[in-house]
């Protein structure tokens, strides 16, 4: 049982702040005990434990490093970083610990009672005390028994989830901290994935009972196919036909199934219709389980000749300062099907076992354990560390550390992360398929996760949704679906036409390879490009940072701007500490995640912010920038994506902005001093000709390659306006209210003109108007943990 354990950066982060402002540390060491922090918390924090200081460094903390998230009414640290803090504080300073804590329980007295629960539980996961933690769970999960509304077990669902990840309890041992998991992740889907070592098991009829009966369990078919390239399987996860064999979903699609080849551990993917998940080795036998304990087996024919091996012949080679590491590897690799012999390695003549053959004859892939302690040691041997006569390569445990010269086994490298976690993630499952590539001889392929008649299905499904949509476009859209399978209940069955006989998966469509290759092109018109950006819609956008990631959230992809000096507005030379930025305006189908989870129904995203009714896009595409939000929305968004992914995103504050669309030098456009005909969605004929172009419309983000900043952001001129953190008036004033203040818009949009699409032009609006013209785009100065 433990609080959440420190990433490297969260480690980091601790370590600079000591470093630079070690002032606020002692502050911070008391405030972590609180899982967030309101101004008055702050203040008397520093009142009661520290007399006499300057009330400055309130302001140094709440805008320090150490924080996750941020808003007007109270800061979260980022619960590592937290940790780190408190612990030292627990270990070394028992009297001042406990004075702390009685403090912060009496200061949050006025919380919900599941808010002071869930800090109890942290405290208590700090101490190791497992009764405290047992009786609290167990206190939550009566709770939730007892509660006769849904929309209220539904919220007690995402306190379990939230509460036990952050501690940890799921694999504590205790029963209630497992069901308790396996609800929530039941009652919410495959928004909650289920942590390292919950096996597949069924709730009790008693707690069954209170699952939310909104719930539309879906059904899925699965092939699999043998691809004799990498000796491996490919699940093919498909829409079942009325006689064929399903998979019974408690819940709807996306749905969570734990898979796991015969003989091996397996682990929760997360599945829908068109999921596709790679198993090496090949087995003849699959369990696959539901999240409430169903079960069934997938039995396979492989092809003549093609076996399962059982093992792949691995050595692992390993310094003996490395032993212990080396052999948590190889039990980990084990649990994935792969057999691994360790072999110390060799630090003076004549040391160490031989790796140059084995008694049947068949050559060794040999994996060398690449670890700090195997850097410094090949630098004294000056690079003459001895090579066997195999095939070799390098496991990289930690990317910090430098990778040697040519030589050593470092023309093949395997970068292997998350093992630790034991969970099935994006990364873990790339390094299993170089793996395989690796023991093939090969170079792994891709495995699309996705056919992208789905994706088309999904965003005509939410056309009919949108009670705008007119009847003709209506008739169109049944039409389309009945072409590539209508995936509604109740209306019909999609068929899939497989190719027996190949086992190859289609790359990339070439069809996206060509249209993006066309808007690379520099001479490709507007009307063009636009287009473009609707066919991509159309068939799938490959491109990232436009669509969501393996979870099902915005996929955003940040580009770093360095920090330094910089020229702002007319000449100004300010400083900035360096910064993240989002390459695109966030499109519609990132957004609508915020509406799908509720988000506007949520209060904790609203608090100091005027709260409307969503409203559609105008242009719905789901890779067009998304418009119609008010500022108040913006921010709220941004409060739901920090929760999410637990680091802190925001609106960007104008400098920022300016920093990122004039470059260091102060641009007058990103692209340069001048504004040139088609590198910006922008009315080109208005006032001062610039060109002939002007759309009318909002385009797919990022179809303007050429129209680039100095770091590769894309859409900063034209598009849409970008709404920027602070006021008009007063820029230094960042904090969330209903005053109605005026914020800034940045960028240009589609119906206006070249000036206005100027990286020093700032334009006043009002927060709570909503246009087609105005979208907004995301920032993050916290590490990205």
């Amino acid at each position: 049982m433990s609080w959440q354990q420190p990433t490297r950066a969260e480690i980091d982060v601790v370590a600079n702040v000591r470093r630079r402002t070690p002032e606020i540390v002692p502050l911070a060491r008391v405030l972590a005990a609180a899982t967030r922090i309101e101004p008055l918390l702050l203040r008397n924090a520093r009142c009661h434990f520290f007399p006499g200081s300057a009330s400055e460094i309130e302001y140094f903390l709440w805008f320090s490093p150490l924080v996750a998230s941020r808003s007007s009414s109270e800061v979260v640290f980022h619960a590592g970083a937290a940790r780190l803090l408190l612990h030292r504080l627990w270990r070394h300073e028992r009297e001042r610990f406990d004075e702390v804590v009685e403090f912060v329980r009496a200061q949050t007295r006025h919380w919900h009672p599941e808010d002071r629960l869930e800090q109890d539980l942290r405290l208590a996961a700090l101490q190791g005390d497992r009764d405290e933690l047992r009786s609290g769970v167990e206190d939550m999960l009566k709770r939730l028994y007892e509660e006769s509304d849904e929309p209220a077990r539904i919220r007690l669902a995402r306190w379990g989830a939230r509460a036990l990840a952050t501690i940890g309890a799921a694999g504590a041992g205790f029963d209630a901290a497992r069901l308790l998991t396996r609800f929530a992740a039941v009652s919410l889907g495959s928004t909650t994935p289920l942590p390292a070592g919950c096996a597949p098991e069924r709730l009790p009829g008693w707690l069954a009972e209170r699952l939310p009966a909104s719930l539309r369990p879906a059904r899925l078919s699965v092939e699999a196919r043998y691809d004799p390239a990498t000796r491996a399987q490919v699940l093919h996860f498909v829409a079942p036909g009325e006689q064929d064999d399903a998979i019974d979903l408690p819940t709807p699609l996306p749905a969570t199934l734990h898979i796991a080849a015969d003989g091996q551990q397996g682990g929760w993917y997360v599945v829908r219709n068109g999921t596709r998940v790679q198993l090496a080795p090949a087995s003849r036998r699959i369990a696959l389980a539901t999240i409430t304990g169903q079960r069934y087996e997938l039995l396979v024919d492989l092809p003549p000749g093609e076996e399962p091996s059982g093992a792949a012949r691995i050595v692992l080679s390993h310094l003996p300062e490395d032993a212990e590491q080396a052999r948590a590897v190889a039990r980990w690799l084990g649990t994935r099907g792969h057999l691994v012999r360790l072999q110390p390695e060799a630090t003076t003549a004549g040391e160490g076992e031989s790796t140059s053959g084995e008694s049947s004859g068949q050559p060794i892939h040999l994996l060398r354990l690449w670890s700090s302690a195997a850097r410094h040691r090949l630098q004294e041997s000056r690079g003459e560390l001895p090579l066997a006569d195999t095939r070799s390569a390098l496991l990289r445990v930690d990317p910090a550390v430098e990778l040697p010269q040519a030589g050593y086994g470092a023309g093949t490298v395997l970068d292997v992360r998350g093992w630790r976690d034991g969970q099935p993630s994006e990364e873990t499952g790339d390094f299993l398929r170089q793996l395989a590539a690796w023991l093939a001889g090969e170079t792994p392929q891709p495995v699309d996760e996705r056919d992208p008649s789905v994706g088309e299905a999904e965003r005509l499904l939410a056309e009919l949704e949108n009670p705008r949509t007119p009847p003709p476009r209506r008739l169109a859209i049944g039409d389309r679906l009945a072409e590539i399978g209508d995936p509604r209940r109740g209306v019909g069955v999609r068929e899939f036409v497989v190719d027996e006989e190949s086992a190859a998966e289609p790359p990339l469509s070439d069809e996206a390879s060509a249209l993006l290759a066309e808007l690379e092109n520099p001479q490709t018109p507007p009307p063009r490009r636009l287009e473009i950006g609707d066919r991509l819609a159309g068939i799938g956008d490959p491109r990232r940072g436009v669509g969501l990631d393996a979870r099902g959230l915005p996929e955003i992809d940040w580009v770093d701007v360095p920090g330094g000096e910089f020229v702002y507005q007319q000449g100004e030379k300010r400083t900035l500490p360096a910064f993240r930025i989002a390459r695109y305006p966030l499109t519609n189908v990132q957004y609508q995640t915020f509406v799908d989870a509720g988000g506007y129904r949520e209060e904790r995203w609203w608090r100091d912010l005027r709260r409307p009714k969503p409203e559609p896009s105008r242009w719905p595409q789901g890779n067009r920038p998304r418009t119609n939000v008010d500022w108040y929305e913006a921010v709220a968004f941004t409060r739901w994506l920090s929760a999410q992914l637990r680091y802190e995103v925001r609106l960007p504050t104008e400098e920022e902005w300016e920093r990122a669309a004039g470059g260091p030098e102060g641009r007058e456009y990103p692209w340069g001093a001048e504004y040139e005909s088609g590198r910006a969605n922008i009315d080109e004929t208005w006032g001062e000709k610039k060109g002939p172009w002007y759309l009318e419309q909002t385009t797919a983000v990022g179809v303007y390659p050429h129209g680039a900043s100095p770091e590769g952001v894309l859409d900063l001129s034209g598009n849409v306006w970008e709404w920027c953190l602070n006021q008009y008036d007063q820029p230094e004033r960042i904090q969330p209210d209903t005053s109605d203040q005026s914020r800034v818009l940045r960028g240009g949009s589609w119906p206006f003109n070249a000036a206005n699409a100027r990286a020093a032009q700032r334009v006043r609006s009002h927060p709570g108007p909503r246009n087609d013209f105005v979208g907004f785009r995301l920032v993050s100065s916290a590490p990205i943990v």
